[in-house]
């Protein structure tokens, strides 16, 4: 057992990093196989690699860190030991693509420390590529399965203005149900897709898209996001500009378009 106080933040991310390499082991042993797919009483579904691979990382965390608190999509909040931190998870980010064999999915894992999300990571295997980041070390982007945890520093891109911006959605269905005013912004965007998921706040952090805009989003799917995305210079926020991960949506840009971006939105 490791104290809480002894921790250090290149550690936690190395075995952050650790954890993803078993998650992709273990989601890309079902992927596009038998994924005994059942939908949950929200209406979202729910695989047996969702369930797998949280219950592989909660055993690990329990192992390393046992007084350490859990949040997890599929099996809930688990209670650590006073002043510990916490972690995140989200075993299948993009579920009902996993469920489609679409490769736009990936294993989400973050930190929290004192009310700070401290370091993310976000792996998506059937794309070939991992995200990660940590409080003052950086953000960086590295192939699945390389040996060791060898990446390239990402940063957002320059661009100042939504004209000249790539822009990002998770569901324009779902984003006119917040803001009506979402498909101006499309229409004044130098171009505008719908990726969705983890991995279009991933290419706005590495500088691929300016900005990204999803309304439903739960805790889970955005921790490891904000800190890969201030590291990299940009920022994720609320429809106010809040760095929040629990408001139910979620705004994420280079950190230059984000006030117009924002302006936009709530017109």
């Amino acid at each position: 057992m490791t104290s809480t106080a002894a921790l250090d933040l290149r550690e936690l991310l190395s075995f952050a990093l650790d954890m993803a390499d078993e998650a992709d082991r273990i989601a890309l042993g079902y992927y596009r196989g038998e994924l005994g797919t059942t939908e949950k009483a929200d209406g979202t579904l729910v695989t047996l690699a969702d369930k797998a691979v949280e219950a592989r990382l909660r055993e690990m965390l329990g192992q390393r860190y046992p007084d350490h608190a859990i949040l997890g999509e599929e099996q809930g909040y688990t209670e650590g030991a006073a002043g510990a931190g916490r972690w995140i998870l989200d075993p299948i980010d993009g579920t009902h693509g996993f469920a489609r064999g679409l490769p736009i999915w990936g294993t989400l894992i973050a930190y929290e420390a004192g009310g700070v999300v401290q370091l993310g990571v976000a792996s998506g295997p059937a794309l070939g590529t991992r995200w990660w980041a940590a409080r003052g070390l950086g953000a960086y982007r590295g192939d699945t399965g390389a040996s060791g945890h060898a990446g390239q520093r990402i940063h957002v891109s320059e661009i100042s203005h939504i004209s000249e911006s790539h822009v990002l959605n998770g569901s324009m269905k779902y984003a006119l149900q917040r803001w009506p005013n979402a498909q101006a912004v499309n229409d004044l965007a130098w171009r505008e897709r719908g990726y969705g998921d983890f991995w279009a706040h991933c290419l706005v952090a590495e500088g691929a898209a300016e900005a990204m805009f999803e309304n439903g989003p739960n805790p889970w799917d955005l921790a490891a996001l904000i800190v890969i995305l201030e590291e990299a210079g940009g920022r994720l926020t609320d429809d106010q500009g809040r760095a929040v991960i629990d408001a139910g949506h979620a705004v994420s840009s280079n950190g230059r378009v984000h006030n117009e971006l924002l302006g936009l939105l709530r017109a």
